[in-house]
């Protein structure tokens, strides 16, 4: 048999010197794969990133308040109300913070109005508020007719696509929001920075329940005319992490030992009270469910107002 020539030789080493290379870049593509499979995020061009784990929680790289700035709107004997602006990643986010004469240092409850409800829609919730003595500040939601613009997050499919390209998802947009709001109150001197909670109504609630995971400061979440989103993503596993990522029940073990309170009436049409049964049901002690006869949906009402005062006064001390 015929030896082979020195070039021959070195052809075969430069062969097996690129397969060992291709296997290599082979492996790290792999474990880059299996790392977003594990971790999906993203970095803005400004401001925080945000990254969804593997169990599907949202978390953020830090907070900023940028810009905030509070004008009168109303002076009465009993309450003051003032408009609240800060701008918030892509958008400047508005809110009517209402604080009770008389009370020195009073407990804010941060309220997030129903899909369709605006701020000054949701007025009733606030006015109440500032008769037992609380401080409220009421957001609106993200493109929901309202003064804060954006995408609403109602458009799941456009958030859902908008996660795929590695931007922000309007969800997440609105969780980030909610988190300026309760560090606003902080910043405020003549509030009880430490005794705050969060307070939503029908879509509200669910971001009520990923607000008050991600802040521990929270005192608790309470939830008017809520539930769960119930989406179906079948085997698309990206698909899968978006909704489990936005989806209040996979943030309820991230409350206790603070309190979830769940009001809900035996005929709501737009969220129906097994849905709202279906959530309260996962959720971890401490806990309290309140049920009422009627329609009423994700609006203030004096039929669970006695309740939802006395759940205020046990959460706050006072």
């Amino acid at each position: 048999m015929a030896k082979k020539s020195r070039d021959e030789k070195a052809g075969w080493g430069d062969t097996c010197y690129l397969l060992i290379g291709i296997a290599i870049v082979i492996v790290i593509v792999v474990l880059a794969a299996a790392s977003v499979l594990f971790t999906k995020g993203n970095e803005q061009a400004a401001g925080p990133s945000w990254s969804v784990d593997g169990s599907g929680l949202l978390s953020f790289s830090h907070r900023e308040l940028a810009g905030p700035r509070a004008d009168p709107v109303a002076d009465t004997a009993n309450e003051t109300v003032e408009k609240i602006r800060y701008f918030s990643l892509d958008t400047t986010v508005y809110g009517w913070l209402r604080i009770p004469k008389g009370v020195e240092s009073p407990p804010v409850v941060i309220v997030l109005p129903a899909a369709t409800v605006t701020k000054e829609g949701d007025s009733a919730m606030a006015v109440a508020l500032s008769s037992w003595g609380y401080a409220s500040l009421t957001l609106d939601e993200r493109g929901n007719g309202g003064e804060t613009g954006g995408s609403s997050p109602m458009d799941i499919r456009t958030g859902y696509a908008v996660y795929r390209n590695g931007g922000l998802p309007s969800q997440y947009a609105q969780i980030y929001d909610t988190l300026l709001g309760y560090d606003y109150i902080r910043s405020r001197p003549d509030l009880d920075g430490g005794n705050v909670t969060v307070l939503g109504e029908s879509m509200g609630g669910r971001f009520a329940i990923v607000t008050a995971a991600i802040e521990p400061g929270l005192k608790g979440a309470l939830v008017v005319s809520s539930g769960p989103y119930g989406i179906d993503a079948g085997n698309n596993t990206d698909a899968t992490r978006f909704v489990r990522s936005i989806e209040p029940a996979t943030y309820l073990e991230k409350i206790p030992p603070r309190k979830l309170v769940v009001f809900h009436f035996t005929n709501d049409t737009i969220i129906p009270i097994e849905s709202g049964r279906a959530l309260y049901g996962i959720a971890g002690q401490p806990k309290a469910w309140y049920q009422y006869n009627g329609s009423v949906h994700g609006l203030y009402s004096n039929i669970y107002a006695p309740d939802l005062h006395s759940e205020l006064k046990t959460l706050y001390g006072r």
